[in-house]
């Protein structure tokens, strides 16, 4: 089924008003119908004012929605209504409904003219219907929009009309546009001289906790109401959104134009959501989020005291495999130490591990160097954020597969590489540590092996992270180490 008849100009209407229907729909809280003759046949037929539902040959004739949205601040269910089934939320849709069940529509479509009726969509129930013709620039009628409610409050019907006529060169991309709630504020004002015209029972009682009687009639630019946006948009004549604080509650007011036919705002519609609770709850999150930064400021800032206190007990220790010991868990805590650095300082549970992972590297590097040992050392890896705790962990494997590998990969060596790529995959988390060291002996077992770093390794990758861990010689040809550990992504 196709458009017939339609200029590009028309086209483009419809097309604009399409954009712009759920907002329209939320604003008349009506469900609104764009409609327009199937065939060019029928097309003649209404214009010529001919009565009859079927052709000369018998055929049925249809009218078709172009597009269809249904209000999200009263949502109806239209499953018995052949207009409601396969167009909502302004999809096109070109769903053919009996030219019988849309009388209202196709005498619009006859005579230009608004009509005003009721139309019965369930045995015994009605709906309150009015439709307005949709004409191009030479005032020809190609199709009508038809707005219908069961419990019709008609007052912004008048308005949304003029406001989707205005749709054409609109952004309905503007977060302006977005679509409203059931609980938000609707006001209709005259751009001219700023009076009020109506106002939703919402925005009454917004405004009644503010201490405002009657909206109606007052004007935006009273004490009591004074609301910049309105000037904003006259003189721009263009959709405008503002922030108003005031006696306690928070308001976030969009002032939408509705233009005359030299595009100056003639009216505007106001639509008033109360965030009083929204900012209420976005600053105690950063209440919270300060807290918790300073919490980790201060574990980093003990973790590096007790670090410190540690290498004091280094210096003094006669024993080397004490100071071995020691600077082991001083590179332990360091590397704990700076996830809670990053903690402290990007506000957020989530930390970039190849950032982590790259200082991690480093600290090693530097607290453990061999002046007879000329190394290669390259850490390679991808932008990958991890939860606070599972990069905690990660941190601290990190430190001891590098820490190990120092300590044992390059005995006897004068030179040598040492890699660290750090990569996901579809699902999985990939650690990788290779060097081109001694290797490891043939009888080799991690899982047997004495080193604490590795028991360490296995515990934490298992246990924690609930992952595997693997230690052997390399297969690539090169003698050496690698490590690695996958771990699940989720």
């Amino acid at each position: 089924m196709t458009i017939k008849g339609l200029t590009a100009e028309q086209g483009r209407i419809l097309h604009a008003m399409q954009g712009l229907l759920p907002l329209a729909a939320d604003i008349a809280q009506a469900r609104i119908s764009l409609v327009l003759p199937v065939t060019e046949e029928l097309e003649a037929r209404v214009l010529a004012g001919l009565t009859g539902n079927t052709t000369a040959a018998g055929e049925e004739l249809f009218l078709q929605i172009y597009a269809q949205a249904e209000p999200l601040t009263r949502v109806e269910d239209g499953a018995d209504d052949p207009a409601a089934n396969g167009a909502a939320d302004g999809n096109r849709a070109l769903v053919p409904v009996p030219l019988a069940d849309e009388p209202l529509s196709v005498q619009t479509l006859r005579d230009n003219q608004v009509t005003e009726g009721m139309r019965e969509f369930i045995l015994g129930q009605y709906a309150r219907m009015k439709v307005f013709p949709i004409c191009d620039a030479a005032g020809a009628c190609f199709a009508a929009a038809a707005f219908e409610d069961r419990e019709a409050d008609v007052v912004f019907w008048d308005a949304t009309m003029d406001f989707l006529r205005n749709s054409t060169g609109v952004d309905g991309g503007n977060a302006c546009y977005r679509r409203m709630a059931s609980i938000d504020g609707l006001v209709l004002v005259n751009a001219r001289n700023k009076e009020i015209l109506a106002a939703n029972n919402a925005a009454r009682h917004i405004y009644h906790v503010l201490g405002v009687g009657m909206l109606v009639g007052r004007r935006t630019n009273s004490m009591d109401i004074h609301w910049n946006g309105v000037t904003e948009v006259c003189s721009t004549g263009e959709a405008y959104e503002e922030e108003i604080r005031q006696k306690g509650l928070t308001l976030d007011i969009r002032f939408l134009p509705i233009n005359d036919s030299s595009d100056r705002p003639r009216q505007l519609i106001a639509i008033i959501e109360d965030v009083t609770q929204l900012k209420q709850k976005d600053e105690e999150l950063r209440v919270q989020s300060a807290m918790i930064k300073e919490i980790h400021h201060r574990v980093k800032n003990n973790l590096q005291t007790i670090a410190s206190l540690l290498r004091l007990e280094q210096r003094r220790a006669r024993s080397q495999e004490t100071r071995t010991a020691l600077k082991d868990s001083i590179n332990r805590i360091s590397s704990i130490a700076l996830v809670h650095e990053y903690l402290s300082t990007q506000g957020t549970e989530e930390v970039d591990m190849s950032s982590l992972g790259k200082d991690v590297f480093r600290t090693v590097l530097s607290s453990m160097g061999n002046p007879e040992l000329q190394l290669q050392a390259a850490f390679t890896a991808q932008s990958l954020l991890l939860p606070s705790q599972k990069a905690a962990s990660l941190a601290l494997v990190l430190n001891e597969l590098v820490q190990n590998s120092l300590e044992h990969g390059f005995e006897g060596c004068t030179q040598g590489t040492l890699a660290v790529d750090l990569f996901e995959t579809p699902g999985n988390v990939i650690l990788r540590v290779t060097d081109d060291g001694a290797g490891l002996p043939k009888d080799f077992q991690a899982g047997r092996s004495k080193s604490l770093g590795l028991k360490i390794v296995h515990t934490v990758v298992t246990s924690d992270l609930k992952g595997v861990f693997y230690l052997h010689n390399r297969t690539d040809g090169v003698r050496g180490t690698m490590a690695e550990v996958i771990l699940p992504r989720v």
